[in-house]
């Protein structure tokens, strides 16, 4: 009697740990889309301002001290781009091909709504939702791209301003030392 028991208990624990995965992931599924419509206007307006900002940042990368800070705030602005990028790609899939297709782009490492919000977007002759997306990861790429050119190049600089000097007696001192 007891075998037969902890047969049935098996059993319906093999049956009951897929159900409550899927039951899960539907909940997931469902509330995690809901959050990233209700910050989209926010995240949207955000990544505007970050441009505007960034366009302004860009005039001061010419001064070199500059470079660095400049080079930091607009990778942080890519980041809030790909948000965006990533929750307007969700809408898409999940408007144009459902939820199928949103789980199939979340398997592929998270950011795969993105191409197939862009492909939905192709195959159903979308074009101005194609091109948003488009742009917007255009937009998050070379954010990202310029962000860190710029950090690198202001790295450098830094480097540069230390000018090694020989001593007699062999201990190496820097240009700091001596001033």
């Amino acid at each position: 009697m007891k075998d037969a028991a902890k047969i049935i208990g098996t059993v319906f624990l093999y049956i009951a740990i897929p159900i409550g995965i899927i039951f899960a992931a539907v909940l997931f599924f469902s509330f995690g889309a809901q959050v990233a419509f209700t910050i989209s206007p926010f995240i949207n307006w955000l990544a505007g301002v970050l441009f505007v900002i960034n366009i302004i940042l860009l005039l001061f990368a010419f001064v070199p001290k500059a470079r660095g800070f400049v080079g930091l705030v607009i990778l942080i602005s890519s980041y809030i781009y790909g948000l965006s990028a990533w929750i307007y790609g969700l809408a898409v899939t999940l408007a144009l091909w459902g939820w199928l297709a949103v789980i199939i782009g979340l398997v592929l490492g998270g950011v795969g709504v993105v191409p197939i919000g862009m492909l939905a977007s192709i195959f159903n002759g979308r074009w101005d939702l194609f091109w948003t997306l488009f742009f917007t990861l255009i937009l998050t790429l070379v954010a990202r791209v310029v962000g860190y050119l710029l950090l690198s190049s202001a790295e450098n600089q830094n480097n540069n301003d230390i000018i090694e000097i020989q001593a007699e007696n062999n201990t190496q001192r820097v240009w700091k030392d001596i001033e």
